[in-house]
């Protein structure tokens, strides 16, 4: 029972992950789907750039530290960068160590998600997973799985659509994109390279949030999904495992501050701990951001 939970939890804090380099998104309502091309994304407000640069998190379970993450966001030409690492702590990987990484690209200008890939290693079980998606509205994922001692599983999945369709990575750019105020709702579809996924939020209000040592006003942006494909099914505890409470600054910089996930077995925290920007990133964004930018040097 002990290993039981204790491998809950992990898995948990690797969909945590998964969530905060992406986060899993909102769009702003119905997309007109453009026949035999994948909908592109009509931006609300075309003056908001994310500021370039490194973020930290940690990660907490009921209080207790469990992992560190960075986020690197970047802008190369006509195309939005992310790279993420995540990894748990020392004390965790006593018995359960995790690592994960990987990055996307998505196109500037429309929010189109180009590709995907999501590497994790959990103890002695390798998963790679890569996403490509195609003008004409297929997109595929090719995920491996690999394990000491077992063969190399290997399996393809494609799919076609006319609708908004992001992944788990690029939807943070959305996130970042809308310029929140309370009662908003949005949803997007989500491709994840395994399921698919539609994703509703709505924001309930404007919340505070400590961030090294200071307060930070914030959107509190509730999530729920509903899992989209006919395959498999899903008790009542796996659907409320994607609910979650996203904090967005309200303010020019819309950083992810914290994300919250409460379980049965637990509270879950994913919390901003600093942002270094970028060299020659000053004045990104639409206007001031107000936070401080804490250096983090040295973080893995």
């Amino acid at each position: 029972m002990r290993r039981r939970t204790k491998r809950r939890h992990i898995l948990i804090l690797s969909a945590l992950i998964a969530i905060l380099s992406v986060l899993q998104g909102a769009s702003h309502g119905a997309v007109e789907p453009v026949a035999g091309r994948r909908a592109s994304h009509k931006l609300p407000d075309s003056e908001f750039r994310p500021r370039l640069g490194t973020y930290y998190y940690s990660f907490k379970f009921n209080g207790l530290n469990i992992g560190t993450g960075r986020v690197i966001i970047d802008q190369k030409g006509d195309l939005f960068e992310i790279r993420f690492s995540a990894r748990t702590s020392p004390t965790i990987d006593r018995f359960y160590k995790a690592r994960f990484s990987g990055g996307n690209l998505t196109r500037a200008d429309s929010l189109l998600p180009v590709r995907t890939r999501i590497l994790s290693r959990v103890r002695s079980t390798n998963k790679d997973t890569a996403i490509h998606f195609r003008d004409d509205g297929t997109i595929t994922s090719v995920r491996t799985e690999s394990e000491e001692g077992e063969p190399l599983e290997n399996k393809v999945k494609e799919i076609e659509t006319t609708d908004f369709t992001m992944d788990p990575l690029s939807v943070v750019h959305l996130i970042r994109e809308i310029d929140w105020k309370p009662g908003m709702e949005h949803h997007v579809q989500i491709f994840s390279g395994r399921s698919r996924y539609e994703s509703h939020f709505t924001c309930t209000g404007e919340k505070v949030v400590e961030i090294d040592g200071q307060e930070r006003k914030a959107w509190e942006i509730v999530q729920q999904s509903v899992k989209l494909d006919d395959e498999g099914r899903e008790t009542e505890e796996e659907k409320r495992e994607r609910d979650l409470k996203i904090y967005l600054s309200a303010d020019n910089a819309r950083d992810v501050l914290k994300i919250d996930s409460q379980r049965i077995m637990g509270h879950f925290i994913v919390l901003l701990e600093g942002f270094e920007p970028a060299a020659g990133s000053v004045g990104r964004g639409k206007g001031r951001p107000g936070t401080n930018e804490t250096s983090r040097e040295g973080r893995s």
